[in-house]
């Protein structure tokens, strides 16, 4: 068997891994761990990092390894699989290693499943590790929590992202700043934007659309609203992609907000920015800048909890993007 370290992920957490590392290294292994961030932080790499080292370093999946995650069609994760889950780590172990299992979107475990993984965490067993992700630790139970030891994952700074880009992927200064900037602290998203330049470009051809909606007539907005969104179903695609023109939106009216303040620097969509001056001049000619880009955003939270509160999606975004 090999006996290689697993490499960490490359770039941020750096507490977080030196916890960890100095407990293996120690032998104080805690027997759940919650690691808590927001999406697209890098939770499920890390975790993955932290079990390869702990079963000496192996590559591939076997049966020491187990992940449970909610099912495509799935709402939650079900009282079966969370069954199954624990009665696969409680099997001996394939190589007489640590048996680990990761859980991720843990925060979608069903009540029936939280029970279940609760009873297990009540009756510990050696060498078994449970490794919860969650995007906040208050989305589990007290009782989940009290048996766990919780790490946090923060955004990844911008200036550390840009260095990496450009170290270890050759990217141009420009792109990886915007990049980096875009990516608002998560590795992977960044990383995503940098390998798909395609899916990149049309993100940024989104957020210039939406701005020029701003000066429009609602006849004018809503032409803009069919070239972003041109769903009109209530699936469940529709609710993300309604979801992800709501988060632009937001990111978007943050940005005039802080160009508003005289904060170029920190801007997310800082690659349209010249679309965002010229969105600015328009509002502050019309309403006088600042407060119209408050009132957009919080229009765009009414409308995250209409969405929320499966209204139909497109309905949302029409609501919004005349109002605004």
């Amino acid at each position: 068997m090999a006996t290689y370290e697993w490499q960490w992920p490359a770039v941020g957490h750096a507490k977080v891994i030196e916890f960890l590392e100095r407990a293996r290294r120690n032998n104080k292994i805690a027997q759940t761990y919650i690691f808590s961030g927001r999406d697209e932080l890098g939770k499920t790499a890390l975790a993955l990092a932290f079990a390869r080292n702990l079963q000496g370093g192996r590559d591939g999946f076997d049966s020491d390894l187990q992940i449970l995650e909610r099912e495509p069609d799935k709402k939650s994760i079900t009282i079966a699989q969370a069954r199954e889950f624990i009665k696969k780590l409680r099997l001996s172990s394939f190589l007489n290693s640590y048996k680990i299992g990761i859980v991720k979107e843990a925060e979608l475990l069903s009540e029936e499943a939280k029970s279940a993984l609760l009873k297990t965490l009540e009756e510990p067993q050696d060498m078994v590790i449970i490794i919860l992700l969650v995007p906040d630790e208050s989305d589990l139970p007290a009782t989940i929590l009290s048996r766990s030891q919780v790490l946090h994952f923060q955004p990844v700074p911008a200036a550390l992202m840009y260095d990496y880009l450009i170290e270890n992927y050759g990217a141009g200064r420009a792109l990886a700043k915007d990049v980096a900037n875009l990516a608002l602290g998560r590795p992977l998203v960044a990383l995503h934007w940098l390998e798909n330049p395609e899916e990149y470009a049309k993100h940024l051809e989104k957020a210039a659309l939406w701005l020029s909606a701003l000066p429009l007539d609602v006849n004018g907005r809503l032409d803009v609203l069919d070239k972003v969104f041109s769903d009109r179903t209530w699936s469940a695609l529709a609710v993300r992609s309604a979801a992800d023109i709501l988060d632009l939106a937001e990111g978007l009216s943050r940005d005039l907000f802080l160009l508003s303040l005289g904060q170029p620097d920190r801007l997310q969509h800082s690659a349209v920015q010249k679309e965002l001056e010229r969105a600015l001049g328009d509002l502050e000619q019309k309403n006088g800048g600042g407060p119209s880009i408050l009132k957009q955003l919080k229009l765009i939270a009414q409308a995250r909890e209409y969405l929320g509160a499966n209204v139909n999606p497109r309905l949302v975004l029409e609501q919004l993007i005349i109002n605004l």
